[in-house]
């Protein structure tokens, strides 16, 4: 039986998550926090009921389990994934996750990154996506100034002082610590 978590409503815009997390319990917890505080509802397993804002989640350890997390992403499903399969098997998921979407693949442990807010994350991933923040703030029905707020916050949460730094931050996988 798949457990649920009921999350907050949609508000703004925002990518369907297509996250894969190897070798660190935290970081996939931390995944799963994120997910879960941008209004998603998580489901456990690959498979999802249809329509809405689902994300499914679980472990990955073999071909068959990769096989059945695509099918979830490719009927419109968001994924978290614990990735435990042979090295083989988790790239080609990766690979065929690329094709769908997006994908924020993190690899051991890391520097965690810092929890943005559901209106700070939806002004990032319009900048991600290659729109100006005038644009973002037409698109999110914003006012320009709050989006520059939006912006500052996240720049002060990352510790660094512009928005490229943010970005380029935002945009890379988190990095394995060693």
């Amino acid at each position: 039986m798949a457990r649920t978590h009921a999350c907050s409503p949609h508000r703004g815009l925002e990518m369907t998550p297509l996250v894969v997390v190897e070798g660190s319990a935290g970081s996939y917890g931390d995944a799963l926090a994120e997910v879960r505080g941008a209004g998603w509802l998580l489901v456990e397993g690959w498979s999802a009921p249809s329509g809405g804002r689902v994300v499914c989640y679980g472990v990955v350890v073999s071909a068959e389990d990769a096989a059945a997390a695509l099918l979830a992403a490719v009927g419109g499903a968001g994924l978290v994934v614990d990735a435990r399969a042979e090295r083989d098997v988790v790239d080609r998921l990766c690979d065929d996750l690329r094709h769908i979407g997006r994908l924020d693949h993190r690899v051991g442990e890391g520097a965690r990154r810092p929890q943005l807010t559901r209106d700070e994350q939806a002004v990032v991933d319009l900048l991600l996506d290659g729109v100006t923040l005038g644009e973002a703030a037409r698109r999110l029905n914003l006012a320009r100034r709050t989006a520059d707020r939006r912006l500052a916050s996240v720049r002060a949460k990352l510790g660094v002082e512009t928005t490229a730094e943010a970005l380029v931050r935002l945009a890379q996988p988190q990095s394995p610590t060693s």
